[in-house]
């Protein structure tokens, strides 16, 4: 097990298969909605504090994690601050925006999403509009856009932009800013 301080906002932590075997899990088992895979990430940034001076501070990580030739793994923690582009990717759309015609359905949107790609979103906020509910979701998923294809199935596109974002947060009412995925989620899962 090697903890490498790349910034002071980036730790790398090498994993040999016997770092994994003796955490109880493997690269192809790493998932994170299993209570081991949290457990063993967060010993992970516990060690990679004392070992390394990793302090994330409160701040949203980015979790990367490759497989290794040898059968172990590296993973990058990334200390992400708002409006951060994620490190090595292109800056993506922005939000992008899902028109909802009553709450009952965003909340089933929210609860569905939430808990497959939860880790692939940055951010998002809800927004009631005259004719229904507007959700603005940052993802992070720039690459091959899941969450959001999966989004799709549960409400239309209405666009992506800023300049669109900005619009809604002008015109429309604010219920929930940043986390409403994570919220709604919350209370109604």
């Amino acid at each position: 097990m090697e903890f490498t301080l790349i910034t002071p906002d980036k730790l790398k932590v090498t994993l040999g298969p016997n770092d994994l075997a003796q955490l109880g899990i493997s690269y192809e088992k790493l998932d994170y909605t299993d209570p081991a895979s949290k457990r063993m990430l967060i010993s992970l940034l516990e060690q990679g504090k004392h070992e390394a001076g990793f302090h994330p501070r409160k701040s949203k990580l980015f979790i990367e994690v490759f497989p290794s030739e040898e059968g172990g793994c590296i993973i990058y923690f990334t200390c992400l601050r708002t409006g951060q582009a994620l490190p090595g990717s292109r800056e993506g759309p922005g939000a992008v925006v899902f028109s909802f015609s009553d709450i009952e359905s965003v909340i089933q949107a929210a609860t569905h999403v939430f808990a497959r790609y939860s880790h692939r979103i940055y951010k998002s906020s809800l927004y009631r509009m005259e004719d229904g509910y507007r959700l603005l979701v940052y993802p992070l998923d720039y690459a091959d856009h899941l969450s959001i294809l999966f989004l799709g199935e549960f409400a239309p596109r209405t666009g992506e932009g800023e300049v669109l974002a900005a619009f809604i947060q002008e015109h429309g009412r604010s219920i929930i800013e940043d986390c409403a995925l994570d919220t709604l989620a919350k209370y109604f899962s």
